[in-house]
């Protein structure tokens, strides 16, 4: 009798365990940011500041990188084309040179408003509700 609980016992953890794995490639499957790293080219039709970093990491849902002169981190979610970018946070140093602060506010909020996304072969655009636009080449 014991080895019977036993068996089945192991037998429903495998089981388990598969779906458990083949749940998680399925996610990746539908996520096609999931492990890449873009950095800023443009906010809307305006180049980055030369000099700035502007950075984005997408990884398993989660995503980071650098504003210019601060690093922010928070999740996003895939659906299609949309994508949703929640629980921002970001240090709050100050920036010295002139117009960076600027940038990194501007590009914070567009990436908080951030509705849709495309993917062009070597570009990366994300546009936010009201159709403003990142725009990214991948990280060298």
């Amino acid at each position: 009798m014991k080895i019977e609980v036993r068996s089945l016992f192991l037998s429903t953890v495998v089981f388990l365990i598969t779906i458990l794995l083949s749940a998680c490639g399925q996610i990746s499957a539908k996520d096609p940011l999931n492990k890449t790293a873009w950095s800023l080219s443009a906010i809307d039709e305006t180049p980055s500041m030369k000099g700035t970093k502007v950075t984005v990491d997408f990884s398993d849902g989660q995503i980071s990188g650098s504003a210019g002169c601060n690093s922010y981190g928070g999740s996003y979610k895939i659906k299609g084309e949309k994508i949703t970018i929640s629980s921002l946070v970001m240090t709050m140093m100050a920036c010295q040179d002139t117009g960076v602060m600027e940038q990194e506010q501007t590009f914070i909020q567009y990436l908080q408003d951030a509705q849709t996304f495309k993917v062009n072969g070597e570009q990366l655009q994300i546009f936010s509700s009201d159709d403003k636009v990142l725009v990214f080449i991948p990280q060298k």
